[in-house]
This record gives structure tokens, sequence and C-alpha cells, in this order.
């Protein structure tokens, strides 16, 4: 075997050294993310582009912001495995139509007993009060990638009936401020932490907008 040939088994044998170190290192965080896992602490792992569950405390919080009145119409435009469905539910909705694009999300909606929930497979940006109709609230945690939160926002308040309220949660970035706030009847900025169990720690915003 000649020099370069020795020189090239001896950098193989120093990577797979080095490889093994970094494994050994890594598998103390693999053992506790295994852990979050077995004791219900991990985030819910569902194979859905941007997916970050609302945390029902705040699902709530946005719900109650729609001051819902008996018989209402709502629209959840990016209804994902349905915790704002969930907080929905107390306040017995004539109908909520739920629209979820991502597959894996609406087949575990599907799956569900939820009584006058309508579910709608489709990319929400396709659709139009033409063939939904119009509603008298929207509650919704739009994707966020490339500022679409900001684009699902606007396109859900034209759903609204005069009179109707429209609830979400936001990036709380200047872009986002720029763009909604001087839309939105109130405000909230929510803590970074709020969304932790969920996998993310972005800070957000609470907002509404009326029509």
């Amino acid at each position: 075997m000649n020099a370069p040939d020795l020189s090239r088994l001896e950098a193989l044998r120093i990577d797979t050294i080095l490889a093994g170190a970094n494994l050994a290192a890594m598998r103390p965080r693999f053992a506790a993310l295994a852990s979050r896992h077995e004791n219900g602490t991990a985030p819910r792992a569902v194979s859905a582009f941007q997916l970050f569950q609302t945390p029902a405390a705040l699902a709530a919080r946005l719900v109650s912001a729609l001051a819902l009145r008996s018989g209402a119409r709502v629209l959840e435009p990016s209804a994902g495995l349905g915790r704002l469905l969930d907080a929905l539910a107390p306040f017995h909705p004539a109908e909520v139509v739920a629209v979820e694009m991502a597959a894996a999300c609406a087949g575990e909606l599907y799956a569900q007993a939820r009584p006058r929930v309508l579910l709608v497979q489709a990319n929400f940006l396709s659709l139009t009060p033409a063939t939904l109709g119009t509603f008298d609230a929207v509650a919704m945690n739009p994707p966020f990638h490339m500022r679409d939160d900001i684009r699902h926002i606007l396109h859900a308040r034209a759903f609204l009936k005069p009179g109707g309220t429209l609830a979400a949660l936001c990036l709380d970035t200047p872009h986002r401020a720029a763009a909604l706030c001087p839309l939105a009847a109130s405000w909230e900025p929510i803590p970074a932490g709020a969304f932790g169990q969920e996998g993310t720690r972005v800070a957000t915003v609470l907002l509404t907008l009326k029509n």
C-alpha cells in the first residue's frame, strides 16, 4: 500500500473517531427527548409544515376575545389538530367551518367526532366567501412562515359579516405591526414562552379585527 493510501485510511480513521465522539456527546440529548415522549411533555409530532399548536390556555383567551353569541357561524381557517376547535366547543356555535391544508392534520380532524363542525381540506388562500359564505367570527392561528400570517389574516377578514370579529395570532415583528396593527381593534403582545411546550419560543401577538 502506497503512502497516499495510508494517509487516506488514517484520515478516515480520525473521522470515525470524531463521529463517535460527537454521537456520544449527543446521546444524553436524545435520551432527554425520548423521556419527554414517555412523560407526556413532548410537542405533538405530525407531518405538517409549520405546525405549532395553539396552547390550550391561549386558545381559550383567543376565543373569549370573540365574544361569541348563541347561534354564531365561525370560521377556523388553519385548523391544525383542533386546539381552537376545542376552545370554541363550550360556546356552542351553530356551525364551525374548519379549513386545513395539510393531509396529516386533516386526516386526524376527520377522525374526531365534532358536532356542527364542517371540515374542508384546502389551501385557505384559494377559498373565497363565494365558496364558504360569511361568518360572525373568525378564530385563527395561521402559519407564520414568510409572513403567511399577514396574508391569511387579511384574507380571512373578507369572510366576516358586518359587525363580525376576527381574533388571530401573528408573529410579533415590525412587519406584522406595520401591516396589521393599524387595522386592529386590539393588539396584545404574548410572551415568547407561551408556545414553549409546542416546540417554539417565538413572540406573538393576539389581535382582533372588526368588520
